[in-house]
């Protein structure tokens, strides 16, 4: 029996850190140059990002965000252009279903500076019809929150978009447009997307 009626995709990179890219904010703080390139990642410790990922202050909300989610059988998805070991971090510390990202190899306990597999281009939109499909769920149950304009593409796709402290281009792409300082305030157009499914 599915105990869910459909899914959340957070697109983690642009709504956890209020009007900055979370994946280039934390390779800044590795020394790192930001670019899609795995090559800079060459020796980087797993040990390290972790580290750097737990010092992180994130927006508020996050926790209680996904576990309403669970609750209200909504699966919350980690969504991600950048790097998918960032993307893990953040699906095993707030209880996210799965994510996307670019794969990085590592090789005892350090990045080896190459794309990991299966690598292929990111794209949000066939990663949500994907897990969707995965989840029994069609598109038009589940709901995107963005704020970038990479976002565009995912909102677009889903039921329910959501712009979240989004410039006014994001906006224009979603159903609905969101403000606040904490992650909690997308709850209200997310309800909307349940009493629609139930």
């Amino acid at each position: 029996m599915v105990d869910h009626i459909g899914a959340v995709f957070f697109s983690v990179d642009c709504v956890l850190m209020q009007g900055r890219n979370l994946s280039r904010h934390v390779e800044e703080r590795l020394g790192l140059r930001a670019d899609p390139d795995p090559a800079h990642w060459a020796g980087v410790s797993e040990k390290a990002l972790r580290a750097e990922l737990e010092d992180l202050a994130l927006l508020p909300g996050v926790q209680e965000t996904t576990d309403w989610c669970w609750r209200s059988g909504l699966v919350p998805v980690a969504s991600s252009l950048g790097w998918a070991p960032i993307a893990a971090h953040l699906a095993e510390r707030f209880g996210f279903h799965s994510y996307a990202g670019r794969p990085l190899e590592t090789r005892a306990g350090r990045f080896t500076g190459r794309a990991g597999t299966p690598h292929k281009d990111l794209d949000q939109r066939a990663f949500a019809a994907r897990r969707a499909g995965e989840l029994g769920v069609p598109l038009t149950a589940c709901a995107a929150v963005g704020a970038c304009p990479d976002d565009g593409p995912l909102l677009d796709a889903v039921g329910v978009g959501i712009a979240f402290n989004a410039p006014g281009d994001v906006r224009a792409l979603a159903s609905t447009a969101v403000e606040g300082d904490d992650l909690r305030t997308v709850i209200p157009a997310l309800e909307g997307l349940t009493a629609r499914v139930q």
